[in-house]
């Protein structure tokens, strides 16, 4: 279903973003008997009422019912999204892609909660994974709200070029340079959709959206929702209360044999530690002087769907853009491995974390592979390199890397000085061998 809003010639030009909220709700079989669907039916009939409050009731409820469910999770954070509840909506997406969960709208608009928050490196590291199957003119315009204004403006300016001339583009791309200070070509771009009369006022928009202070009036005001403080979800809901089966079968195997437990410490680093902690939330400020008539976009806020007693079916995936084909067959993973595949440099190890995920999702024969995620320092700034390793040569490593640039990533094939073979081991970097 298209979620872009066509354009009104006779109305101010308005930018479009496709976000979850305009997919509806991801279901999935519930383990709760009736009643997580019923919550759950609930919660989406208030959405497309427009009543958060009923919306957010029910889909805790929903999620307390089902806790692992991740569609419920997704549909709580639509509910706080549209409520402008920021950072529960983050929580609870980012709940909803640990259990699993990887649609490209959900990342899009886990990035989006990430940007209003001011954190724009998780925001980026989100879109980076996801850019594959992020549209372009969603892709781009994120990039630039998240402090890569030029980096979205190309992005955006290539899709205009590659025959996406449509208002959303280049409205979304008007404001990216805007937003990175050109102003010039910020005016002659939105003066295509937008008239004479209304783009001086609309020019005054952006320059007051340009302050990093104002990430959240930026947010609300592109998703059209009201701007509000939250104190975040409630701590009965935490994806932690809640382990995995095998989690509980793992703890009870650790308290039997507590001599084995030290041998953990060695591994290589396959699973990342925890998040790091959350910068504090950005202060409110004074939104009085921005009115819900100058939103800069407007999004269908989950589309309509029918009354509660109708059952659930997941919305198709947004497709990529760019045709997948099929999977080449790569290579084995080697008794002795010698190269690696660098699938991406993250800012953060959440990010990184997300990004493997998102990658063996995709491209399921690099789940034989084994995750080495290496935290370095460029200039003084952490990074964390995921890198699939377990290569028994070149040859295997650049048909993986090619499989993966297949399916719209990108990646490096790298020598490593060692064995790299699934396993604890953790090879060790020498040099790029090609891109």
């Amino acid at each position: 279903m298209d979620m872009i809003t066509a354009f009104a010639p006779n109305r101010a030009a308005r930018l479009v973003m496709s976000t979850a909220l305009a997919a509806g709700v991801l279901t999935g079989c519930a383990s709760g008997g009736a009643h997580p669907d019923k919550y759950a039916s609930s919660a989406q009939a208030a959405l497309a009422k427009g009543t958060t409050t009923a919306a957010i009731d029910n889909a805790e409820k929903a999620v307390l019912a089902d806790p692992r469910n991740a569609a419920y999770r997704v549909l709580l954070g639509n509910a706080y999204l549209k409520a402008g509840r920021f950072e529960s909506a983050r929580q609870a997406y980012d709940d909803s892609m640990e259990l699993g969960e990887d649609s490209s709208r959900t990342a899009l608009s886990l990035a989006l909660a990430d940007i209003a928050l001011g954190r724009h490196a998780e925001a980026i590291d989100t879109l980076n994974s996801y850019r594959d199957s992020i549209a372009a003119s969603d892709y781009g315009l994120a990039l630039a709200l998240a402090g890569q204004p030029q980096q979205g403006a190309q992005v955006l300016a290539q899709a205009l070029r590659g025959g996406e001339n449509t208002p959303k583009v280049r409205q979304n791309l008007a404001l990216a340079y805007a937003l990175a200070g050109q102003w010039r070509e910020a005016r002659t771009m939105a003066a295509q959709d937008v008239p004479a009369s209304e783009l001086g006022d609309r020019m005054e928009q952006w320059a007051l959206m340009g302050y990093s202070e104002r990430t959240r009036h930026r947010v609300a005001g592109l998703l059209g929702v009201p701007l509000r403080g939250d104190a975040g979800q409630p701590q009965a809901l935490a994806l932690a209360n809640f382990p995995a089966t095998e989690q509980l079968a793992a703890e009870a195997a650790t308290r039997a044999e507590p001599a084995a437990a030290p041998a953990l410490a060695e591994a290589a680093v396959r699973e990342l530690p925890a998040t790091e902690p959350e910068s504090p939330a950005p202060s409110l400020a004074d939104s009085s002087s921005q009115s819900q008539q100058a939103q800069l976009a407007l999004i269908d806020l989950p589309a309509s769907q029918p009354a509660a007693s109708q059952p659930y079916a997941r919305p198709a995936a947004v497709p990529a853009r760019k045709k997948v084909p099929a999977a080449k067959p790569v290579a084995a993973p080697a008794k002795a491995g010698t190269h690696l595949v660098q699938l991406g440099s993250f800012s953060t190890p959440e990010g990184a974390r997300r990004a493997w995920r998102h990658y063996t999702a995709r491209n399921p024969e690099l789940k034989g592979f084994t995750n080495v995620t290496t935290k370095v320092s460029v200039n003084g700034k952490a990074f964390w390199r995921v890198q699939a390793a377990g290569f028994g040569g070149q040859a295997s490593a650049n048909s993986m890397c090619g499989s993966v640039k297949s399916r719209g990533g990108v990646c490096l094939v790298m020598r490593g000085s060692g064995a790299a073979m699934p396993g604890p081991q953790r090879p060790t970097e020498s040099r790029m061998a090609k891109r």
